[in-house]
């Protein structure tokens, strides 16, 4: 697979331990681009660096996002295999603008 690389409406981050920061480009990705793409388990050059994908974690990125961006939108949460890796990928959207993640736009 190609490298991915960021962009306006892609995002990488290389593991869920930045999921605050995730919550917080998705809303800015939504405010104006209306939709995205966020990729956990891919480091910032694009490489896929893996992380551990189980029900619970695919559950709690949803939730997160779920439950810390106004107004509530639908992501679709995949467990994707990059590069024989273990990654998250997340695709969302959205035109009820504007969104705010923890309480900021």
């Amino acid at each position: 697979m190609k490298n991915l690389s960021e962009t306006e409406t892609l995002e990488l981050k290389k593991s869920t331990s930045e999921l605050k920061e995730a919550v917080i480009s998705i809303s800015a990705m939504l405010n104006k681009h209306q939709c995205g793409e966020l990729y956990f388990g891919v480091d910032s050059a694009g490489r896929a660096v893996g992380q551990t994908v189980s029900e619970k974690t695919l559950r709690d990125v949803s939730k997160a996002i779920g439950e810390n961006i106004e107004p509530k939108i639908y992501p679709k949460v995949n467990k994707v295999n990059i590069d024989g890796r273990s990654c998250i990928h997340i695709e969302f959207s959205g035109d009820e603008l504007p969104y705010f993640a923890y309480g900021r736009a």
